[in-house]
């Protein structure tokens, strides 16, 4: 488990010591995917780099399986349990093919090549990039390297996988791209700690989380977050267009279900 418990932050240069997290407890399981949602500066990215000991908390403990991030020699395991995909793709692309860069990380780790091979490919397979192994990394498209980038990072095989705001510079067709590898690493049984700031990437996660100046203030169902209207605009968040026709298709007794305000879970209660 990937676990926050009672989880305080302040950097350096915030102003009177203000706590970019203030006491967040936080517990992500494996094959359970978690979305955090929240306006800029609601300390999203934060907690985000708080999983695999990039930074310490102020107080409070974060840990994966059992072990603190602020054990020092456990730090190399906890970094191979927990894989990191960040906002820009570019930011964490090495290498100068597509193979070398989802190489990188395992090669480093001393894997054998014959495995080596095994996992780039398994990984490459896993995001759809099979048949683009020479391609240069510059060369690829924005949803593709931000799949270059997840299968770097699972690659390293690991239990748990935080993906900090993966789809906010994708346009509609890599958005959805991202998601759907989202839905099969966590029926494969990875962890998904998700980081965005649009309710639309919530569809399908287990549980949502809402951080407003650091605290939470909501943990439950993505399907229960939808009805909060006060809350949502309290934190800044809008709810996604799909969210609200299927709201007001409700209204006028169109059997949406509220887990499923997808399009084709609309157009199949339409039809109905």
């Amino acid at each position: 488990m990937l676990s926050f418990k009672d989880i305080r932050f302040t950097y350096a240069a915030a102003p009177d010591g203000v706590l970019a997290l203030d006491g967040v407890c936080l517990d992500i399981e494996p094959g359970r995917h978690v979305v955090v949602l929240g306006a800029n500066g609601s300390g999203k990215s934060t907690l985000a780099r708080l999983s695999n000991g990039l930074l310490l908390p102020l107080s409070g403990d974060v840990s994966v399986d059992g072990v603190s991030t602020a054990e020092e020699s456990g730090l190399r395991e906890i970094r191979s349990r927990v894989g990191m995909v960040f906002q820009r793709p570019d930011d964490q692309i090495v290498a100068t093919t597509v193979e070398e860069d989802v190489a990188f990380g395992p090669e480093n780790l001393g894997i054998p090549r014959a495995e080596l091979r095994t996992r780039v490919d398994q990984a490459l397979a896993a995001v759809g990039l099979l048949g683009l192994e020479r391609r240069e990394p510059h060369l690829l498209s924005g949803g593709q390297k931000q799949r270059l980038a997840i299968a770097g990072a699972i690659a390293m095989q690991p239990s748990y996988l935080v993906l900090d705001e993966p789809t906010s510079m994708l346009d509609a067709c890599g958005r959805e791209d991202v998601l759907a590898i989202i839905a099969t690493l966590r029926a494969q049984g990875h962890g998904i700690l998700h980081i965005t700031h649009d309710l639309a990437d919530m569809a399908g996660a287990d549980t949502a989380v809402v951080l407003n100046r650091g605290r939470v203030l909501y943990a439950g169902t993505p399907s229960g977050l939808v009805s909060r209207a006060e809350l949502l605009e309290t934190c800044g968040l809008e709810l996604p267009a799909l969210s609200i026709l299927g709201m007001r298709l409700q209204e006028l007794g169109v059997p949406v279900l509220p887990t499923d305000m997808t399009v084709s879970g609309i157009l199949e209660a339409l039809w109905l």
